[in-house]
């Protein structure tokens, strides 16, 4: 027997209820008007959350906490320099690597390397065709944050991390 809108459906009501309405107590830290610092700030949140997820030994999660991390990142510094348009947000996962290195900011061999991290270990780890170990959490967790660090360095907006 398939699930049912009728198995979920007050909670699925709720949800999108929650979604369509303001007013509502935000993320502390998350408070900002600038769509750039909003990114920075999601990415900051995600290596907080990877570190709290590796302690904990969620390594999958730790994972995925970390290209996100990656991602907002970089789509901060796309926003911040007006390469992106924050009302249009990109249509992958792997789009603020690539327009990042379309537009100088990273070399195109270290484009192609994290574009290939994330198709050949991502995906497969996420959906549990790859094993999540360890190792694996800890250096991405590592890259993670050493690209968060660079980025706010280069950018010189180390007040507005809250890392």
């Amino acid at each position: 027997m398939p699930l049912t809108l009728d198995d979920v459906e007050s909670e699925l009501s709720e949800a999108e209820t929650a979604f369509r309405h303001g007013n509502q107590d935000p993320e502390a830290g998350l408070d900002v008007s600038d769509a750039g610092f909003v990114q920075l700030r999601k990415a900051c949140r995600s290596l907080s959350g990877a570190d709290q997820l590796m302690a904990d030994g969620y390594y999958t999660l730790t994972i995925e906490a970390a290209f996100t991390s990656i991602e907002k990142t970089l789509l901060f510094w796309l926003i911040d320099e007006g390469h992106q348009d924050p009302a249009n947000p990109p249509q992958s996962h792997t789009t603020a690597i690539n327009r990042s290195a379309d537009v100088g900011f990273i070399s195109p061999e270290l484009a192609a390397r994290l574009d290939d991290l994330w198709s050949d270990n991502r995906a497969q780890t996420y959906y549990q065709d790859g094993m999540a170990t360890r190792a694996r959490a800890a250096t991405m967790l590592a890259l993670a944050n050493r690209i968060h660090q660079q980025v706010v360095h280069l950018v010189g907006q180390h007040h507005e991390c809250i890392c």
